[in-house]
């Protein structure tokens, strides 16, 4: 099996009521990549899939596979294969049945079908489970299952809409590696749709953000992880304390914001203006306390950061090897992700900050909901 890329030449989807589902899109994906689209509810992701597969056409622009415009073919006559969140597999068929079913509805011979059913089922690691039905399997199993029946008719484009959303925290880690595993001995071209930001960072070559419509970044899970190029993205991609204020000078590359708890420094990857509305991002695991071990390894030497302030301690939630922080500065939360090294964390007022260099500085913009919004200063 080979992977095709997809192409997204300005392709947007608006429905009869007038409700503009995915704004004009641009977008490559490249053949034989494990490709994200990483979303909450509601932004267009699965609509993209959707216009992919055949199931929606789009309003204006084109899908191309291949470099073949896909315009007026059914999803029966693309190189694709969709696995849904439900699976739908057949109860009364056998697994091997199952995985064969596409074959068959193509004309293969039964001998062919399962020959290939078996090839498939050693592929995902159920050998041996072949004769038995889909409720004699566990979720997981079931997963593998829907995705050998997927690949049983060789495409070259593997669409996937949250299909491990119903499974519990372990199976879903579990499944993670398994569907990578899968994917690169296939070089089948994945395209998987989660709101979930762990399995797109853990799985993916190349995760594209998107949020009402619009695609606002795409790069690889470092990339859209230390380097957001929107607030959005900023504040979805990972937990962010987000200082907003007022950009009060420039020097080298970096932008110096003027907060009600003080001015900071940061990265200006968006070149803002003095005087522009600024948001300062900064993720939790580069928050320390001044005088501590990391203050002296990413501080300025002396044992300080480039940017503090004054808070206590509000809340410590243990995380085995890692400890959350929730510090309190004035009427504002500031989440800290520190090692466990033991003992009871510092009381009473503390000072603490993080690096010049981790801090990023982007323009005024939507902020995602989620536990983000808890650590916004």
């Amino acid at each position: 099996m080979h992977g095709k890329d997809v192409v997204l030449d300005g392709m947007s989807i608006t429905y009869p009521n007038g409700f503009t589902a995915v704004q004009p899109t641009d977008l490559t994906i490249r053949a034989g990549e494990f490709f994200s689209i990483l979303g909450p509810s509601g932004c267009g992701k699965t609509t993209i899939l959707r216009a992919i597969s055949g199931f929606v056409e789009p309003s204006a622009g084109r899908v191309l596979i291949g470099g073949e415009d896909q315009r007026g073919r059914g999803a029966n006559e693309r190189p694709t294969a969709l696995i849904f969140q439900n699976l739908a597999l057949f109860p009364l068929m056998s697994i091997w049945e199952n995985v064969a079913f596409g074959l068959e509805a193509r004309g293969v011979t039964r001998r062919r079908r399962r020959a290939r059913a078996m090839e498939l089922l050693e592929l995902v690691a159920l050998t041996g489970h072949e004769g038995k039905k889909p409720t004699e399997l566990s979720g997981g199993q079931r997963q593998r299952v829907a995705i050998a029946r997927a690949l049983a008719v060789e495409p070259a484009v593997l669409l996937l809409d949250e299909p491990l959303s119903a499974l519990d925290l372990k199976l879903r880690q579990h499944m993670r590696a398994e569907l990578r595993t899968i994917q690169q001995k296939t070089g089948v071209t994945f395209i998987y749709i989660t709101h979930d930001q762990g399995e797109a960072l853990t799985m993916s070559d190349r995760i594209a953000v998107m949020n009402a419509g619009v695609i606002e970044q795409v790069g690889t899970g470092d990339q859209v992880y230390s380097e957001p190029e929107t607030a959005f993205v900023a504040s979805f991609v990972g937990e962010a304390n987000v200082f907003r204020g007022t950009v009060a000078g420039l020097e080298n590359g970096m932008a110096l914001v003027e907060t009600p708890h003080g001015r900071f420094l940061g990265r200006n990857p968006r070149g803002l203006a003095e005087g522009a509305p600024a948001m300062l991002f900064v993720r939790p695991e580069n928050m320390g306390f001044s005088g501590s071990m990391a203050a002296q390894v990413d501080g300025r030497g002396d044992g300080s950061y480039g940017n503090e302030l004054e808070a206590e301690l509000e809340r410590r939630d243990l995380e085995g090897p890692f400890v959350n922080l929730v510090m309190r500065a004035g009427d504002r939360q500031i989440a800290m992700h520190v090692r466990n090294e033991g003992g009871d964390p510092p009381s009473g007022r503390q000072r603490i900050g993080f690096p010049c260099e981790r801090a990023v500085v982007l323009p005024e913009g939507e902020l995602a909901r989620t536990g983000s919004e808890m650590a916004e200063a």
